[in-house]
């Protein structure tokens, strides 16, 4: 079966957030999930900083919908180390399965993360996601970093950089343990609901 780090961490969620519904965890399964408007804020922001010439305008970047200052821009611009390869897509075999992942940044040993959100940073709940985790195993990195840009588009699609928070996670000795006991669980629902036909089969857009 080939398992994205997505979908693992989606299966985490389920398991463990009150929030996460049988029905997203199906449609991420599915590959059937729809860009909300703070994907799609997301996808223009994390563009520019990998690219920002192609998208500079007087005054900052514009992406999509979207404008950005260069006071938005500029904090998290100016820490990114332009020698690393952005967007790296790598597989790994393990436990009999295929795991895949898709880094933001591999710098030297350093993979970079780069997330927006609307709400308050959280560090505690980019430390427990296992995306980070099925990268450790695939990449072997010595650290992963999160940047973390809360953002305000203010309804008028002009984004207002709200702060810029930075957490790092390392490999540990019980990664693997983790990572098999919950790809075991995923294992385990997707056959008891009958979906192995259609779920996890190999496919060149997990990611």
């Amino acid at each position: 079966m080939r398992i994205s780090a997505t979908t693992l961490e989606a299966f985490r969620l389920y398991l463990t957030q009150d929030w996460m519904s049988e029905a997203a965890l199906l449609d991420t399964l599915f590959g059937r999930v729809t860009p909300s408007p703070a994907m799609a804020l997301g996808s223009a922001f994390h563009a520019v900083l990998e690219t920002p010439d192609v998208y500079r305008v007087p005054h900052g970047y514009h992406c999509g919908d979207y404008r950005f200052s260069d006071a938005t821009m500029d904090p998290l611009l100016s820490q990114i180390d332009r020698r690393g390869v952005f967007e790296v897509k790598a597989t790994i075999d393990f436990e009999g399965h295929t795991l895949v992942a898709q880094a933001d940044q591999l710098c030297g040993a350093t993979i970079h993360e780069f997330k927006t959100t609307a709400s308050a940073f959280d560090a505690e709940k980019y430390a427990a996601s296992y995306q980070w985790r099925v990268m450790a195993l695939i990449f072997d990195p010595a650290v992963i970093t999160y940047h973390v840009a809360s953002l305000d588009d203010h309804g008028n699609s002009v984004v207002e950089l709200r702060d810029l928070n930075q957490v790092s996670v390392y490999p540990y000795a019980a990664l693997k343990d983790d990572c098999r006991a919950l790809i075991g669980h995923l294992v385990d629902y997707v056959q008891r609901k009958g979906l192995s036909d259609a779920v996890l089969l190999p496919k060149a857009d997990a990611a």
